[in-house]
């Protein structure tokens, strides 16, 4: 069947770049090599991270390998191609190489001198010297995985049944045993129990070769297509971006907004790699399962990890700000304007792209290398806000139509109100605001900081500064009738009860201030001085009483005090 684009489905990450990292050609039988780009990362908040790389298929060959470093999620490994190119398979195995180490233990020394003529102190309860020269050293003694298809109940028993229950390799057996050669003969010995060594030649050997596994895909073509290039997409983790913003409110009328993304690698190296940081989070059902082509779990766990994700079980961030100089825009601070600025002043917003319910914001050129961490400006923008203090005043009775308030309280004293500055911001920019932390600062001093909510464009946000001390809130709530026995039901008696509230709020600063009032309350509202915008809450559906949010806006002036008061009436189990 002739297509325009052809594609298999895999599940195997492979990251590429610099030297070392990520995806690495190895050579076919004619010793080419494939070379491969990493052109895309796109980043959730989640610590996942989508990635796009080009790779061009090597001249006249027909079968060449990749090496991956990494693990993906199940299914989401993606390889497309032109009809010029005829991709039959890709088959993973486990390759083994070696490395040369530095040796950290007298054991790891001895192994690296196969050879040496040494003289040996033996620990123990009596001290020995033996001389020699080291004849044989074994190799670590690995331990396989679980082979439950084979035949024959002893052999599996003895290859052992996983690590960890999930079906991976065991660590290996350290090698406990040297030959030593002697004029009288051989000597066994165990190394670990050498506690220092002499050696007779002028060449001590301090590296020696351990072996390193890994997961080789090799790619087989039905022909030649040198030239040709793969586009290869996959999802993985191991990456991630932590949004954050500062917000300068120095000026009157108008606050600047900057953002910045902090980028933690844990996957590849990035070199000149175009990065999208996304707004909103995917729903990736098998995102927390192995794919099998990682060789990292045997065929029952991988099934038994599919089948936990299909049922929703499966196995599953604040970074300190910093001020950046700079020249130009914002004005200096203090001098005259000749220290470098307090606050950042970046560019204005790029314009992102919209995928259905998510936000990319873009950044160009990203050179990250595996394990580190980078700070990339986003935007700083100049957005209309003013101040707004606000009062949230919780329900008292509980899902089981039970009052608490006053049992709780007792003898004791009203508890504190808390009054929150607050700023209120309109999303004028051309993009929104993600979730993220959000510290408020005025004239280079940090006022407080919070959590600036998801804004869409043309959207208000509301940002917590700190709490309002000048600004003092009572309330109370009275029975001022009640119902014995009004309600019978399944075996339940409640009483209904009328309950009057009493608000009162006083502005003890030099200023007029708006505060924004708000009471959660169950039970049917029969009344409310000033009249209040009552909303009913879905929350008490199921409930004896249904619940409602009131909310009252009002303007106090310097030193005034004003008093809202409110009456509902509440079923309350006896």
């Amino acid at each position: 069947m002739t297509r325009a684009v052809k594609s298999i489905i895999l599940s195997v990450l492979i990251c590429p770049g610099l030297p070392g990292a990520g995806l690495r050609a190895g050579t076919s039988a004619a010793g080419q090599k494939a070379e491969v780009k990493l052109r895309q990362v796109t980043l959730f908040k989640n610590g996942i991270g989508f990635f796009v790389m080009e790779a061009a298929v090597p001249e006249r060959a027909e079968m060449f390998e990749i090496t991956p470093q990494g693990t993906a999620s199940h299914g989401t490994f993606w390889v497309s191609y032109s009809p010029k190119l005829k991709l039959d398979s890709l088959a993973a195995r486990e390759v083994e190489s070696s490395e040369n180490v530095e040796a950290v233990t007298i054991a790891e020394l001895l192994r690296a001198n196969v050879g040496q003529k040494v003289r040996l102190h033996i620990g123990g309860q009596e001290e020995q010297l033996l001389e020699g020269v080291i004849r044989y050293f074994p190799a670590d003694r690995e331990r396989g995985k679980a082979d439950p298809y084979s035949l024959g109940e002893a052999a599996y028993m003895a290859r052992g049944s996983g690590y960890k229950g999930t079906g991976e390799v065991k660590p290996a057996r350290q090698s406990r045993l040297m030959l030593l050669e002697r004029s009288d003969g051989q000597v066994a010995i165990d190394p670990q129990s050498v506690v220092s060594v002499e050696f007779r030649g002028d060449q001590v050997e301090r590296t020696l070769a351990k072996k390193v596994k890994s997961v080789q895909l090799e790619a087989r073509l039905g022909a030649p297509a040198g030239g040709e290039k793969l586009t290869i997409s996959y999802l993985a983790r191991g990456v991630t971006w932590a949004p954050s913003y500062v917000v300068d409110i120095s000026g009157k009328g108008k606050a600047r907004l900057s953002a910045k993304a902090v980028v933690i690698n844990e996957v590849c190296d990035m070199d000149g790699v175009k990065v999208q940081l996304v707004t909103g989070v995917p729903h990736l059902k098998f995102a927390d399962v192995s794919t099998p082509l990682a060789l990292k779990q045997n065929l029952a766990w991988f099934l038994q990890s599919v089948a936990l994700a299909e049922r929703g079980r499966g196995t599953e961030q604040g970074v300190l700000y910093q001020t950046v100089g700079g020249s130009g825009g914002y004005g200096g601070y203090g001098g005259g304007g000749a220290e470098p600025p307090v606050m950042p002043a970046y560019e204005g917003a790029k314009e992102g792209k919209t995928a259905e319910d998510l936000f990319l914001y873009p950044v160009d050129d990203v050179r990250l290398g595996k394990g580190e961490t980078g700070y990339y400006p986003l935007f700083t923008e100049s957005v209309a806000y003013k101040h707004i203090y606000q009062w949230d005043i919780p329900d008292y009775v509980n899902e089981l139509e039970r009052y608490y308030y006053r049992p709780q309280q007792k003898d004791k004293a009203e508890p504190r109100q808390d009054v929150w500055h607050c700023l209120r911001m309109e999303n004028t920019t051309g993009v929104p605001w993600t979730t993220a932390p959000a510290e408020t600062v005025k004239e280079g001093l940090i006022l407080g900081q919070d959590i600036l909510k998801y804004t869409s464009k043309k959207g208000l946000a509301t940002l917590r500064i700190t709490r309002a001390a000048s600004v003092r809130a009572e309330q109370s709530e009275l029975e001022v009738a009640r119902k014995r026995e009004a309600l019978h039901l399944y075996g339940d008696y409640f009483d209904l009860i009328t309950v009057e509230g009493e608000l009162s709020a006083t502005n003890f600063q030099d200023k007029a201030i708006t505060l924004e009032v708000s009471k959660t309350l169950s039970g049917e509202v029969k009344s409310s001085e000033p009249q209040a915008k009552v909303e009913r809450q879905a929350k008490g559906l199921r409930r004896m009483n249904g619940v409602a949010r009131l909310t009252w806006t009002i303007e106090l002036d310097a030193g005034e005090r004003k008093q809202i008061v409110y009456r509902y009436d509440v079923y309350v189990r006896r």
